[in-house]
């Protein structure tokens, strides 16, 4: 997930200088949400097998020889954590499957590779990619219902869909692997599929012009990188409102 809070945050205590107090708390915090990751742990070590999160179909990976990966970001497994019926599990290796939208762990004894049941499996972070599930509803503008990598969650709210098809050769093309996005703004809990700048400024139109005049400033190019762009331009956007 890209999230630019820290950084802020960072360059005000700069700025500032914290002061013993909010040393004092945060020291405190850390070591109190240490404390309860060390607890947890120790549950999880106890039930073993037991947990939730080893329960599921086993996962049989395509055999077919191809260019390419089906998983996002790698095709070895990447470390991360689920929330998994509303237990957290860290230090997680995962796959993401961008074909069947699933997530695939360890079984417990590690020898063999389970497939979550994404209705029990409700968020996710991997690489440092942050993915919540959303329902698909008649009115608020999502096609699919699925996981979708949380890019901005301010007002509004900037959302990317990422799937991979297989595409099979013929001839001598080779059969591969290819990744799409489809970007979103959500406003106000609606979902508006956004594909380029024009399509961005159309829904922010009381703010075309500082929008525009933001673009041309910072040199941000929707054509070559859109997905940057739409994130510096959502964040911008959200701080003229906010």
């Amino acid at each position: 997930m890209k999230c630019f809070l820290p950084i802020i945050t960072g360059i005000l205590f700069f700025i500032a200088g914290p002061s013993e107090a909010q040393v004092r708390l945060s020291q405190d915090s850390a070591i109190y949400q240490e404390s309860i990751a060390r607890v947890h742990q120790v549950y999880l070590n106890e039930i073993g097998d037991n947990a939730q999160i080893y329960h599921g179909a086993e996962y049989i990976r395509n055999g077919q020889k191809s260019i390419g990966f089906p998983y996002f970001v790698s095709d070895n497994m990447q470390n991360g954590s689920v929330y998994y019926q509303g237990v957290l599990y860290s230090n997680v290796n995962l796959f993401y499957n961008l074909i069947s939208d699933e997530l695939i762990v360890n079984n417990y004894p590690h020898n063999a590779q389970i497939t979550l049941s994404p209705v029990k499996a409700d968020s996710f972070s991997i690489n440092n990619h942050f993915f919540v599930l959303l329902p698909a509803t008649k009115t608020n503008g999502l096609t699919n219902s699925g996981y979708y990598e949380v890019l901005y969650y301010g007002e509004p709210g900037l959302f990317a869909k990422r799937e991979k098809r297989l595409v099979v050769g013929s001839g001598s093309l080779d059969t591969k692997y290819i990744q799409y996005e489809t970007y979103y703004i959500r406003i106000r809990n609606e979902f508006h599929p956004v594909d380029g700048k024009s399509a961005f400024l159309d829904l922010f139109k009381d703010q075309e012009t500082a929008l525009k005049k933001y673009i041309r400033g910072n040199k941000l190019n929707f054509k070559k990188d859109l997905e940057s762009s739409l994130i510096n331009t959502t964040i911008y956007y959200s701080r003229l409102k906010n």
